[in-house]
C-alpha cells in the first residue's frame, strides 16, 4: 500500500480515517461492554468525525466504537492520529515530537503524548516470539549515570525477530533464564565470550567470538554483528532524534524499534501497526 496515497486521502478527506480503522475490526463480532451480549446492537448516533455510538438492545447501554483503544476520548481528531501512524511508518528511524507537531498542527506536548501512546500500545506485543534458528545475544548499556539501563537483546537471523529485556546485571543467574525463555532449545546461539553464557552449551549449539582480541567474525557465520548493528542503530536514533530518553519510557522506545525491525520488509506496515493499536475491548475474534 502506498503510504503517500493514504496520507493525501486522510488529509483531504478526514472522515476516511474512520473507514481505515473499521477495516481492522470488520471481521470481528461486537459484544456489549456492560452485559456482554453478542451482536445485539444498533447504531445509536454518529458525531462529526463519523465515529459511531452503539446501543445494546438488551441493557440499552451505549458505547463508542473507539472504546478500549488509544483513540478513545482523545480531543485530537482521528485523522491526525492516522497521520501520526503514517509518519511513524514512513520515518527512517522514528518520528520526533517536534516533527509531528508541525505535520498535524498540534502543540509539541500533544504530539509527544500521541507518540507515547503509540509506543506504549506496542508493549503487549514485545517479546511474544520464540526465537529459533541462528540467534545472536548481547547486552548494551543505554543512557548515562543515574539514567542508565542494561538491555539484553536476542535477535534471530532467520526469523528477523528481536527480544529486548531490561536487566539489573549481566550475571549468569540473570541471563541464562532469559535465554531459555526466549530462545528455542537446540538453536544455534552466537555471543561474545562473556562467561555468563557458558551454561548455554547444555541446550544450544553455542559459538563465541573474542572481541578482546579484535575477533569480530569467523568462518563467515560465527559473529554477533547483527545485534551489534541493532545497538548502534537504536542508540543513534535516541541520540540524534530524541536527544536522550528517560528510564521510565526506554522499554516503550525499544518496543517501537523491535516492531519496525520485524516488519521492515512488510508491504503494509501501516495496517500491522493499526491492527495492534486498534483492538477494541468489545470486539470478539
Amino acid at each position: 500500500m502506498k503510504y503517500s496515497k493514504i496520507l493525501r486521502r486522510v488529509n483531504s478527506h478526514p472522515k476516511e480515517a474512520v473507514n481505515y480503522i473499521r477495516q481492522v475490526v470488520s471481521r470481528h463480532k461486537k459484544a456489549c461492554i456492560s452485559c456482554g451480549v453478542v451482536e445485539e446492537y444498533t447504531i445509536h448516533s454518529m458525531d462529526r468525525q463519523g465515529i459511531r455510538t452503539f446501543q445494546c438492545q438488551c441493557c440499552k447501554k451505549t458505547w463508542s466504537e473507539l472504546y478500549g483503544t488509544i483513540f478513545y476520548r482523545s480531543k485530537i481528531p482521528l485523522w491526525k492520529w492516522c497521520v501520526a501512524l503514517l509518519e511513524e511508518c514512513i520515518s527512517t528511524g522514528a518520528c520526533s515530537g517536534k516533527e509531528l507537531s508541525q505535520r498535524v498542527e498540534v502543540s509539541h506536548l500533544s504530539a509527544w503524548r500521541m507518540l507515547k501512546k503509540i509506543r506504549q500500545g506496542l508493549l503487549p506485543v514485545l517479546n511474544t516470539t520464540l526465537l529459533e534458528g541462528d540467534v545472536e545475544g548481547d547486552e548494551a548499556w543505554c543512557g548515562k549515570k543515574e539514567n542508565q539501563d542494561i538491555v539484553c537483546g536476542f535477535v534471530s537471523r532467520t526469523q528477523r525477530a528481536i527480544v529486548f529485556c531490561l536487566i539489573p546485571n549481566v550475571k549468569e543467574a540473570t541471563l541464562y533464564p532469559l535465554v531459555k525463555q526466549y530462545v528455542k532449545k537446540k538453536s544455534t546461539f552466537y555471543t561474545d565470550q562473556r562467561i555468563s553464557y557458558a551454561a548455554t552449551n547444555v541446550y544450544y549449539q553455542h559459538y563465541t567470538v573474542n572481541h578482546s582480541k579484535k575477533e569480530f567474525a569467523r568462518d563467515h557465520h560465527i559473529h554477533t554483528n547483527t545485534i551489534e548493528h541493532i545497538w548502534g542503530d537504536f542508540k543513534g536514533i535516541v541520540r540524534t532524534l530524541h536527544h536522550g530518553i528517560s528510564k521510565r519510557y526506554r522499554l516503550s522506545y525499544l518496543a517501537l524499534y523491535a516492531f519496525k525491525y520485524q516488519h521492515k520488509k512488510s508491504s503494509n506496515l501501516f495496517y500491522h501497526l493499526l491492527s495492534i493499536l486498534f483492538q477494541p475491548t468489545y470486539c470478539l475474534i
